[in-house]
């Protein structure tokens, strides 16, 4: 499992310190005020995008279940995600005040990550993890080097867009082509059983019949959506109660949230097809739990050791981060847990669990649409809901694993 994990690790580290490069000449080529529109797209993007989340999972569920015929699932949840990203920018450009060039191009984004994701499903689910550690890699440097070019050349936060979509296209056909080579049996990990559960390359290139529906990934997409609705909405609502200038303070803020919620995610991802077993084992979860918030310990404490050196590397106008940036890194830190314990859940189909995370989602929406009115105030509304989405979460999706375990 340690060779597993450090080679997702690895790529996914890549990926993300990647995307997360994109921020700096981003918010120190557009300003805060346009870096305002270019991080709240980018945030909505990632949520509309959820069911690329559900139908790696579900994919990668099923093919630990030895299913065949699951390709169809990738084109059908990309077409919905494409419809979702229509309705999603007629409400986001009114709501949140940004360019309606601007968002197309974001959402655009979000149907070519599903199909991206569900090629990784096969991937992750034949236990082949030294492959989906390169191709993550892969993904997030053709996905971001083009806007890091871009912005360093001077374009608008609209071409920045644009340029990510196209290199998000790229990304897509590259993990297709490598998703259907065969698997390497020096990749793979070997408490995952290959042998029973791999389709071939061909069965890779069918269509669904015969296996799971797009409503296995509706089912995971809502406890999907429910988590990224909980790690974006702050954001997203940044615009509505902030000035344009401090919005923009936020958006900054906010790239250390994900980048403490993104960190620990390969500890998830290798863990998963264990849970996904027949028979999934409790200590499974609970070692990738301890593991999961010891990284996130870790990160909040090393964010509170760079948080004065911001504004020298933002610009001077970011200065009150400087005492604040820890507050969004727990954030993430703890919304890492809680993305934890909701592949478990997707695991062992107890998706209603999801409902929870989404009334929780909505109490969090009134309290900052009531009182949040500075960058300090929703950020601390952004935490405390975090870690009682967490809290509440933990105990009935620990529980199912562990009857799961004790019946197998």
């Amino acid at each position: 499992m340690v060779r597993s994990v450090g080679a997702v690790t690895a790529g996914a580290m890549v990926a993300n310190v990647a995307a997360y490069l994109v921020a700096i000449p981003a918010s120190r080529a557009l300003g805060a005020a346009d870096y305002g529109v270019f991080g709240v797209i980018m945030a909505a993007m990632v949520v509309v995008a959820a069911p690329s989340m559900a139908v790696q999972a579900v994919i990668a569920r099923e093919v630990v279940r030895g299913r065949p015929g699951l390709a169809g699932l990738g084109l059908q949840s990309g077409a919905l995600v494409a419809v979702l990203s229509l309705i999603a920018g007629a409400v986001l450009v009114p709501l949140v005040r940004v360019p309606v060039a601007a968002a197309a191009a974001g959402l655009v984004m979000a149907p070519l990550i599903t199909l991206t994701a569900a090629a990784l499903g096969f991937v992750q689910g034949r236990g082949d993890f030294r492959r989906l550690g390169w191709l993550l890699a892969l993904v997030g440097v053709v996905r971001s080097a083009p806007m890091i070019v871009a912005l360093a050349l001077g374009v608008s936060s609209t071409g920045a867009l644009w340029v990510g979509a196209a290199g998000t296209l790229l990304a897509t056909g590259v993990t297709w082509r490598w998703a259907k080579a065969p698997i390497s049996s020096e990749g793979a990990d070997p408490e995952v059983n290959t042998s029973s559960t791999g389709p071939t390359p061909d069965e890779i290139g069918s269509s669904a019949r015969g296996g799971t529906d797009v409503w296995s990934v509706l089912a995971a997409s809502q406890v999907q959506l429910a988590l990224l609705v909980a790690v974006s909405l702050d954001l997203l609502l940044a615009r509505v109660v902030l000035s344009d200038a401090d919005a923009g303070i936020y958006a900054l803020g906010a790239v250390a949230t994900k980048a403490a919620f993104w960190l620990p995610q390969a500890i998830g991802t290798v863990v998963y097809p264990r849970l996904a077993a027949p028979n999934p084992k409790t200590r499974s979860l609970l070692v990738a739990l301890g593991v999961v918030a010891g990284i996130g310990v870790t990160t909040v404490a090393g964010t509170w050791l760079v948080s004065p050196v911001v504004p020298h590397i933002a610009g001077d106008e970011y200065q009150p981060l400087a005492g604040r940036l820890w507050l969004f890194a727990a954030t993430g830190a703890i919304l890492a847990i809680l993305a934890l314990l909701l592949l478990a859940v997707i695991a062992v189909r107890r998706t209603v669990i999801g409902i929870a995370v989404w009334v929780a989602a909505a109490v969090e929406a009134a309290a900052i649409l009531a009182w949040a009115d500075s960058v300090t105030s929703l950020v601390t509304i952004a935490a405390a809901s975090a870690a009682i989405m967490t809290a509440g979460c933990l105990l009935p999706i620990v529980a199912p694993v562990r009857r799961s375990s004790r019946s197998g």
